[in-house]
């Protein structure tokens, strides 16, 4: 998908907007009523990470489909964050938060290099055409290359950065913790621009990764909004409400689209807490048709339908023309589930707290297949690429696997 018929007709005028975020506001009356909600903003965010009920026991299935184990590699333990493998040309990159960098070649799983960079990171790795790109828990994002893991240059975000960087068509878009979204040059790492979306005062611990098209960089915000800017400038080319915040509390309110944003050749797909989950037109991001739904995890898209991990890990598929809910796979509930991930056109996988991947069939939801890859969670990104899965899980677990034929 491109943006660029939109952005011909934009104001190419860089813009700034500089706004004081909320939690650093130096109005008493903010100060008391943050101080208010910090137990809340605690419940609400373990809430979002942790089950508050106990996962499901697996019940036996009948495999239908297995999972090859290519190889398996191991880094330090990441107990925290979103360190989501990176593929490019044939390699896979992947991060701990004790600071160490991988390259690790698709096929054979061969150690390109490694390298330690002492510091503790906050998410995985971006990149794209000769860089990779890692976050520090202060903020400062590092430019390797992916010849050897050097580091090119470094740039200082302005807070913590937890969602992986964001690289392509000539770009580096980082969005860091405060609302802050900024625009680095991919060769030196000068800043080309950022504009600043205070967040509401209440939101689930993390956040969306922007994504990046041709012309365009497509944002969710905290607020339920989804919004395409000119990845040139900056400037807004349109904004799209998924769902408007309602209720009366500040619990009842969150709205934030934390999961990925997915695009076609056709359509934009986007999904937020206690909201909707809606089929975007790109020309001027108007909602084709929405549904209620709520969800963190995300969602992934075939050909015909939009798979959605709900917050109580059910596992939902919808129409993609119409979003007719389609089928509801209730098995895995409370075993707080990664996003879906499509592979091999007929086939849904999904990590779960105890390093099990699960397959479900696209066509009517039932666990045709289960695989155990780590000890621990599995990192709520799976990434694929020419019919091989990468996955990553806090006990420091990186493996390569692809569908039996």
């Amino acid at each position: 998908m491109s943006l660029r018929p939109l952005v011909a007709k934009a104001d190419m005028t860089c813009r700034h907007a500089y706004k004081t975020p909320l939690f650093l506001s130096t109005s008493g009356k903010y100060i008391k009523r943050l101080l208010g909600v910090v137990g809340v903003a605690f419940f609400v965010s373990s809430c979002a990470t942790d089950p508050v009920v106990p996962p499901t026991e697996l019940a036996s299935i009948q495999i239908e489909s297995k999972l090859d184990r290519l190889w398996t590699r191991k880094l330090e333990k990441s107990e925290k964050g979103r360190f989501q493998p990176l593929v490019l040309d044939g390699v896979i990159y992947a991060a701990s938060r004790a600071g160490e960098v991988i390259a690790i070649e698709q096929e054979s799983g061969k150690r390109k290099w490694i390298r330690n960079l002492n510091v503790s990171l906050s998410s995985g790795v971006g990149g794209s055409d000769g860089r990779v790109y890692v976050s520090t828990s202060e903020g400062l994002i590092k430019a390797l290359n992916t010849t050897d893991g050097k580091t090119a240059w470094a740039a200082q975000a302005s807070s913590e950065v937890l969602a992986p960087v964001s690289a392509g068509f000539d770009s580096v878009i980082v969005r860091s913790a405060d609302g802050r979204l900024l625009s680095l040059n991919p060769e030196t790492g000068e800043e080309l621009w950022s504009v600043t979306y205070t967040p509401p005062a209440l939101t689930i611990n993390g956040y969306s990764r922007p994504l990046l098209l041709d012309g365009g960089v497509l944002v969710g915000l905290d607020d339920g909004r989804l919004l395409a800017l000119n990845s040139a400038s900056g400037s807004v080319l349109w904004e799209s409400v998924v769902s408007v915040p309602a209720g009366r509390s500040e619990v009842e309110r969150l709205a934030d689209i934390d999961g990925s944003i997915r695009v076609d050749n056709s359509a934009i797909y986007a999904v937020n807490y206690q909201g909707r989950l809606a089929r975007i037109e790109p020309a001027k991001g108007q909602i084709m048709w929405s549904v209620p739904m709520s969800s963190t995890a995300g969602l992934a898209i075939s050909d015909t339908a939009i798979f959605v991990v709900g917050d109580d890990d059910e596992v939902h598929a919808f129409d993609k023309a119409g979003g007719q809910l389609l089928w509801t796979q209730s098995a895995l509930k409370h075993r707080r589930l990664s996003a879906p991930q499509v592979v091999s056109g007929n086939l849904v996988l999904v990590g779960d707290l105890e390093g099990y991947l699960h397959t479900l069939s696209a066509d009517d939801g039932r666990l045709v297949g289960r695989s155990r890859v780590a000890k621990k969670s599995v990192f709520p990104e799976i990434s694929s690429a020419e019919n091989t899965i990468i996955v990553q899980a806090a006990d420091g677990t990186v493996a390569a696997l692809r569908p039996k034929q």
